[in-house]
Order: structure tokens, then C-alpha cells, then sequence
């Protein structure tokens, strides 16, 4: 175990090699979450750094798995039953492994999580890139509402780019370094402005308990945090008056669907989610140890009596369950929520040991805790949102938990 911390405190080895090896995973965690919403290339500049960075140096990678120890364990054979749970459907469907998707990709956090012990990037990369994403978010969901769209979207769907949002306000709240409050606020605002103007109202719990906790936090860390957290609120709240219209708009939306599916009418947007989870409860009780095949939620549309022609309704079109646990459970069975359980669960559990350390007077600022926030507004958003059945949800949601996962093994949690 001495030997093993020893790998983490050594100073990085001066090689050409290898510091352009760090240099390219720093790039990439800047461009992860700057890119992520805030332009039309998304996770693929980022994909492209870090693929190069390993191909520099996969020996330094390597050799950080004995300095990861027994959390790296842990998260590797929670991914390794989730890879077995998408395996076993995709075989007994006869699917192929395009429909697995994000699901299918879970190694990437422990590969991540490797790339941070072995590489040594700076934490502010990730932090830097954040605040680029967020402001820019919020400049694009500005423009998009001046342009008269409905609702912004950046380059995804509505729903994508305001989950997306808060994963950023996350990592922007707990991962600030010491003395970078000013900017801390500018990007938070941009971000609340962005998810509000995204009229996405299953992020709205999310972004709100994420500034929640960070208000909780930094008033219990001292006077000057205090402060802190007083003028963050006060700041929160005239970004929630910038965009109050869209939210009250959002919000007459809501209770009309509901007026309406009272009526018997399904075809809106909460119609056609209370609808869905009827299907996928329905088909979990008929298959409930191997579902309709991960990625396949269109079958149990397909085959529900209001989706036969001729006159199906307005959601058949649908093709994913707009909510995990439905999903999971209808396209897995009962093994597909055991796997959602242990893909949130194990991360959570591993980044809660980490912030429940005492004494840890950086809490409030701690890889740990924003790790914990990310898997939090995940779940969350996931209630309202299949976010595996898109790229950019489960690739972005897989790396920043691995990411966050090494810095957390890295930090000292003792260090003022």
C-alpha cells in the first residue's frame, strides 16, 4: 500500500513521451465538458485527445492499476456485471451490439479513472473546461431564444442539452479551486439560464439540488463561505427571474397534459410518458428475466394495441421509454435493474466513503463530492429522460464518473 501511494506522490517523470502524453489528457479534459453542449462536435475532440494520450503512454496507464488499489477493483466488477447483464440480452435476443450503445461501454470509467492516476492531469483542466461549457451554453440558449426557438437546444434535444447542463453546473459548483468565486458565479448563472430557457422541466430537481448542496456546504464551512453561499443564492435567484417566463410557460404545458390525459387524451408530452411506463410495466411482468432486448424499447410500442394501424396514436413513435428504470426493466428484466442499481449504486457508495472522511476541510471542493453530484443529477434526470438511449447522456456520464473517480483516489482528504 506504501508503495502504492508513492506512485501517486512521485513527481511526474520528465520524458518527451510522456509529458506530451499529459498534455494531450489535459487537452481532452478541457475539451470534454467545453465541448460537450456548448458546440456541434460534443464528446469527440475530447475522444480524440485522450485516444492519442494513450497511445503515447498505455505503459503509464498500466502501471497505475496497483496505485488505484481496491476502489478500481470494486468499479471494475460492477461494470463487469453490467457488460454481462447487455451480453446475455443481446445474445438470447440474437441483437446485435449496436443497440447495447452506452450501455455496452461501461469499461470506460475504470479506464478513465487509470488515465487520471497515470497521467497526473491538473484538476482545474476539467474545472476550466466546465465554465467554457456552461457560459457557452448559455450563450447559445440565449441566441436560440432570441431566433424565436420554442425551446434551446444547442445542437442535441431540448431534454439532452439541459441534463447535460446540470452535469456541468456540477462539476463547475465542486470542483472550483481556491479563489475563482467571481467566475464560479458567472458560469453558474449562465448554466441556470441555459436549463431554464431549455424549458426541460425533469432537470429542473436536479439543477436545484445541486445548488441546494453547494449552498449547504459552503455555509457550514465558515464565515467567509457563508458569504459565499448567500451572494450564490442571491445570484441563483435573479438568473431564475431572467428565465421565469419559459418556466411558467413550461409549467402551463404540464398542467394542460394532465387536463388533457384525464380527458383520455395520451398524445402530449406527460401523456405519452404515464403511457410508456404502462408498457413497460406490462412488459416486465410478461418477460421479466430477459425483457425485449436492451436498446429495443420499440418493440413493446410496436406491439401495444394503441400503436396498431391504422390510426395508432400520436407517441408510438417513440422509441425509448423516457425513463431509465422503465427502460432498463422492460429491455432486461429484472438483471437490467439489478445492473442500473449497481452502475449507480457502486460510484455513489464509492464517492460517499471519500466525502464522509474526517477531518476534510475541503469538502466543498473535493473531486469526491462533485463525483457524488454527477451520479445524483444522473439518477434524477433519469426519471423523466432515457438517458441511455442517447451518446452523448451515457459517454459523457461514464467519463466524467471515472474521471472524477482518480482525482477523488488522488486528493488528500486530510490537506487544508
Amino acid at each position: 500500500m506504501h508503495d502504492d501511494r508513492m506512485f501517486l506522490d512521485q513527481p511526474f517523470p520528465d520524458t518527451l513521451r510522456l509529458r506530451a502524453a499529459r498534455a494531450c489528457y489535459t487537452l481532452a479534459l478541457v475539451l470534454l465538458p467545453a465541448c460537450m453542449i456548448a458546440t456541434p462536435w460534443g464528446l469527440t475532440p475530447a475522444a480524440c485527445c485522450s485516444l492519442l494520450a494513450a497511445l503515447l503512454a498505455p505503459d503509464r496507464i498500466w502501471q497505475a492499476r496497483k496505485a488505484a488499489g481496491w476502489p478500481l477493483l470494486a468499479m471494475l466488477l460492477a461494470v463487469l456485471f453490467v457488460v454481462a447483464v447487455v451480453s446475455f440480452s443481446v445474445l438470447v435476443h440474437h441483437d446485435t451490439w449496436k443497440d447495447a450503445g452506452d450501455r455496452g461501454r461501461v469499461l470506460m470509467i475504470p479506464v478513465a479513472t487509470l488515465m487520471v492516476l497515470g497521467f497526473a492531469p491538473p484538476r482545474a483542466a476539467l474545472w476550466a473546461g466546465a465554465v467554457l461549457g456552461l457560459i457557452g451554453a448559455g450563450i447559445v440558449a440565449v441566441v436560440q431564444t432570441l431566433q424565436h426557438l420554442p425551446r434551446a437546444d444547442g445542437w442535441n434535444n431540448a431534454i439532452t442539452f439541459a441534463d447535460m447542463a446540470v452535469l456541468l453546473l456540477a462539476l463547475v459548483v465542486f470542483l472550483r479551486p481556491s479563489g475563482r468565486f467571481v467566475i464560479t458565479v458567472v458560469a453558474t448563472c449562465a448554466g441556470l439560464v441555459a436549463i431554464g430557457l431549455s424549458g426541460t422541466r425533469g432537470a429542473w430537481p436536479a439543477a436545484a439540488l445541486v445548488m441546494i448542496i453547494a449552498l449547504f456546504v459552503r455555509a457550514t464551512s465558515g464565515r467567509g463561505h457563508r458569504f459565499e453561499a448567500w451572494t450564490l443564492a442571491l445570484l441563483a435567484v435573479v438568473a431564475f427571474a431572467v428565465v421565469l417566463p419559459q418556466v411558467q410557460q413550461r409549467v402551463e404545458a404540464l398542467q394542460v397534459d394532465i387536463l388533457r390525459y384525464a380527458a383520455g387524451d395520451p398524445d402530449s408530452s406527460s401523456g405519452a410518458r404515464i403511457e410508456l411506463f404502462g408498457l413497460a410495466r406490462d412488459e416486465l411482468e410478461a418477460r421479466p428475466w430477459t425483457g425485449a432486448g436492451v436498446g429495443r424499447f420499440e418493440r413493446v410500442v410496436q406491439a401495444a394495441p394503441q400503436c396498431q394501424v391504422p390510426a395508432p396514436d400520436g407517441w408510438c413513435k417513440l422509441g425509448h421509454a423516457h425513463s431509465d428504470v422503465p427502460e432498463w426493466g422492460a429491455t432486461m428484466g429484472i438483471p437490467g435493474l439489478i445492473a442500473l442499481l449497481v452502475l449507480y449504486g457502486v460510484p455513489a457508495w464509492l464517492f460517499a466513503r471519500q466525502v464522509l472522511v474526517r477531518p476534510f476541510p475541503r469538502r466543498s471542493r473535493s473531486a469526491a463530492l462533485a463525483g457524488l453530484a454527477v451520479v445524483i443529477v444522473f439518477v434524477l434526470c433519469g426519471l423523466s429522460q432515457s438517458m441511455w438511449a442517447h451518446q452523448l447522456s451515457g459517454g459523457s456520464f461514464l467519463t466524467l464518473v471515472g474521471i472524477l473517480l482518480g482525482f477523488s483516489l488522488r486528493e488528500d482528504p486530510h490537506k487544508p
